[in-house]
This record gives structure tokens, C-alpha cells and sequence, in this order.
């Protein structure tokens, strides 16, 4: 028996026709690789449309890295902030800044200025002697204030030791007060007790007005952690600024690109298709994955 051979169909045939060509605009946009395809089909169409995308994808790149700058000051930021909150939360009283209470302390160490020199006076110095030891009468008047401060939470002992010294010496500073007054005076001894006695509740009350400024300050700890956190804080919104800024400038770039791929889109693809691909070019130009 002879065995007939039939030829095996054509592919062609038994697909119905002819393969469609695989180099046409259209079936390559069908590729998975179609939305670089697409990018370079219109970067082909003219040079400056080509700069114009290597600008968007340096935009890009620039826009993110200023975004990672920007997220990373802002978790520094956040840590400095808890870090003082941290600090702070041991003294939770001690709240007012720290400088401007330094500063109202020696301004109550300045009024006592006057009420120092006439007990200066008393010493029967001359000029200079007698800024001298007023000098030294104010040092001693700040000196207290400060180790009231220094010991109160430290040492209740030496606090009361020196509760006690610093009273005795604004009196001493009233007896020589008085000894001055009654001196230089002409109306006798009770307007010099009156002087003597009104220059020493002025001290007595500008030091606890001083010392009560150096309690309500801020430790220097939570000074310094404040200070962190605050320049943390600026150093945050500056780079989120910047990132912003980058941001808007890649978005600029990409939406004047997009208007070349839309040009290109028309041409090649469906009209259900358009939009998905002008979304898909926007992911690839933003470094985004394909969803």
C-alpha cells in the first residue's frame, strides 16, 4: 500500500491570513515595552523634544532625591522635638527661656545699683573705692541669686545656709545705708531710717524678684535641646520648601512633554487607550513602576 504525504497547512492559513507586521506603530505600542516604545517614537520626532525629555527625567531625579532630603529633616526634626520634650518633662515647671530670664535676673541685679553705692559711700572711700566695693556688692547680690538657684534642688541645706548669709548681708547693706544717710543727712535720724530701711526691701526684693526669674527659666539641658530642636525644625521646613519647589518644576516639565506624547498617542492608539498611556508615560517619567 502507498502512503500519501500531506504537506503540513501553512500557518498563515490556518490563522486566517497574514500576520500582521511586527514593526507597525500600533502593534508595538501592544508590547509590554510600549510606553518606552511610545517615549522614543516621539523623542525621534524632533531634537528639542528629546532635550525635553532628558530635562523631565533629570527633574524627576533631582525632585526625588530633594524629596528624600525633605522626608529625612522632617524625622530629624521630629526626633530633636521629642528630645527636648523628653528633657523638658523633667522640670516641667521650668518652662520660660532661658536667656530672656538671664536677662531680667541681671536687670534686678542693676537696680540694686544705687541702693549698693550709698552703702558703698558709708565705707568713706574714695571715688573708685567706692565703685569698687559697689561692684563687689552687686557681684555678691548676683553671685546669691544664681547659688539660690544652683542648690535649691540640689542641697535644701546649703540653700537655707545661704538664705540666711544673703539676709544678713542685705542687712549689713542697710546698716551702712543708714550710717551714710545719717551722715550726708540734715533732717535727722528718722529720715535716714526711713532711706535705709526703704534701699533695703528694694535689694531684698529685687534679689527675689531675680532669683524667682532664674527658677521659672528653663534648664541649661532643655535650652540646648530646644535649640536643637528649633534648628532642626527650620532646617526641615527649608529642605521641604526646596523639594516643593523641585516639585513644581517637574511637574512643569512633564506636562509640557506630555503635550508631544499626546500628539504621538492620537496618531497610534485607540481613543479608549489614550488616556492610560499619557497615565503610564507620566509613571515612567516619575520613576513610578508600572501598576
Amino acid at each position: 500500500m502507498t502512503t500519501l504525504h500531506v504537506p503540513a497547512e501553512d500557518p498563515e492559513v490556518r490563522a486566517g491570513g497574514p500576520s500582521p507586521p511586527l514593526d507597525g506603530p500600533v502593534h508595538r505600542l501592544e508590547r509590554p515595552t510600549d510606553v518606552a516604545d511610545l517615549i522614543r517614537d516621539v523623542n525621534e520626532s524632533n531634537e528639542a523634544v528629546e532635550d525635553q525629555c532628558l530635562r523631565t527625567r533629570q527633574a524627576a531625579d533631582v525632585a526625588a532625591r530633594s524629596d528624600e532630603a525633605a522626608e529625612l529633616a522632617a524625622t530629624t526634626a521630629e526626633g530633636a522635638k521629642v528630645a527636648h520634650r523628653t528633657i523638658q518633662a523633667e522640670r516641667p515647671r521650668r518652662r520660660a527661656s532661658l536667656p530672656r530670664q538671664i536677662v531680667f535676673a541681671l536687670v534686678t541685679v542693676a537696680l540694686d545699683g544705687l541702693a549698693c553705692y550709698f552703702a558703698a559711700q558709708a565705707l568713706d572711700g574714695s571715688q573708685d573705692v567706692t565703685y569698687v566695693w559697689a561692684g563687689l556688692f552687686l557681684a555678691v547680690l548676683a553671685g546669691g541669686e544664681v547659688a539660690l538657684d544652683f542648690y535649691r534642688d540640689r542641697h535644701q541645706d546649703a540653700w537655707r545656709l545661704l538664705c540666711v548669709l544673703l539676709a544678713v548681708f542685705v542687712t549689713v547693706l542697710g546698716v551702712l545705708r543708714f550710717s551714710y544717710l545719717a551722715t550726708v543727712g540734715t533732717g535727722g535720724l528718722v529720715p535716714a531710717v526711713a532711706g535705709a530701711c526703704l534701699f533695703t526691701a528694694a535689694t531684698a526684693g529685687f534679689l527675689f524678684l531675680g532669683y524667682r526669674a532664674l527658677r521659672a527659666a528653663e534648664t541649661p539641658q532643655a535650652w540646648r535641646a530646644r535649640r536643637c530642636a528649633r534648628a532642626a525644625y527650620r532646617s526641615a521646613q527649608a529642605a521641604r520648601a526646596v523639594a516643593d519647589r523641585d516639585a513644581a518644576e517637574r511637574d512643569r516639565l512633564i506636562d509640557a512633554y506630555l503635550g508631544q506624547v499626546r500628539r504621538q498617542v492620537l496618531k497610534t492608539c485607540p481613543a479608549k487607550q489614550q488616556l492610560a498611556m499619557e497615565t503610564a508615560v507620566r509613571a515612567h517619567l516619575l520613576g513610578k513602576a508600572p501598576a
